[in-house]
């Protein structure tokens, strides 16, 4: 077999590409990537495995028990969060048959739900314990949220996202999660009872002292700019364990197209 002079055929390679080619100028060179001066636990190179099996038993997927949650307090909001609200209030009671589409405006009907609607969708959630973080996976828009357990603080000034920044720790078998850095506008449930980006949400996850197969995560939210006191919820969700999650894209299945006010338009199937 012949052997083939590389260095000559790149160079072939480059005079037949004419001048341009060869003037072109060096590439910027890259940034050098910044290491953090802290490496927290659940990234270190030493990790403790074993520590894993004192946790609760939460495999299997986790449905919503749609109408078997406890009914949530009413609200104390304040300023254009309570405007808000009852406007929302009013819709509702209006009769308008797409009244609960038109609850929720937002600019895409891809666009995810944020926190806590993350954790309330009517689809199931996975919970993966690693050392030092408690990751969920939320079937609805394959949604990913990290909750960090190693010891980390939580950051003094986070930019705003759907989901926040969570960092929990243990205590016995519940795991107490507190979230901030959530955008301005995220609904704290539905109907209406939204929240400014100064929102703290608390919640303790756990499973029914009496059913082994029901997972109670209770909610705690306080904001100084949305709320007089601060507003609880409860979720409940039952164990599935002969299901997978399966694949969800939004924008293969978005039938429901968003109206210049912001509103869903439902459509519903299309045959």
């Amino acid at each position: 077999m012949r052997r083939i002079n590389m260095p000559l055929l790149a160079l072939a390679a480059l005079m037949l590409a004419g001048p341009a080619a060869a003037q072109q100028p060096a590439a910027e060179p890259q940034p050098e990537t910044v290491e953090p001066e802290t490496i927290w636990p659940a990234s270190a190179e030493k990790v403790d495995f074993a520590a894993l099996q004192a946790l609760p038993d939460w495999r299997g997927l986790w449905a919503p028990m749609l109408g078997g949650s406890p009914k949530p307090e009413i609200p104390q909001l304040k300023g254009k969060y309570k405007k808000h609200y009852d406007e929302i209030q009013v819709l509702i009671k209006s009769g308008d048959p797409e009244a609960l589409l038109k609850v929720e405006r937002r600019p895409s009907a891809c666009d995810p739900p944020g926190m806590p609607g993350m954790m309330n969708q009517p689809y199931n959630l996975e919970f993966l314990f690693t050392p030092g973080r408690v990751t969920v996976i939320q079937e609805a828009y394959m949604q990913v949220r990290r909750i960090f357990t190693d010891g980390r603080p939580l950051p003094e000034d986070p930019d705003p996202t759907y989901n926040g920044v969570s960092i929990g720790h243990w205590e016995g078998d519940t795991l107490v999660a507190t979230t901030i850095g959530l955008r301005d506008g995220g609904t704290m449930g539905r109907w209406g009872i939204t929240y400014s980006d100064k929102v703290k949400l608390t919640e303790r996850i756990h499973l029914d002292p009496n059913n082994k197969d029901i997972l109670l995560v209770e909610n705690t939210f306080e904001d100084p700019e949305a709320l007089v006191a601060p507003w609880h919820s409860v979720y409940k969700f039952k164990r599935q364990r002969g299901f997978d999650q399966i694949e969800f894209i939004c924008a293969q299945n978005d039938r429901n197209p968003i109206n210049e006010k912001g509103e869903v338009e439902f459509i519903g199937v299309q045959k």
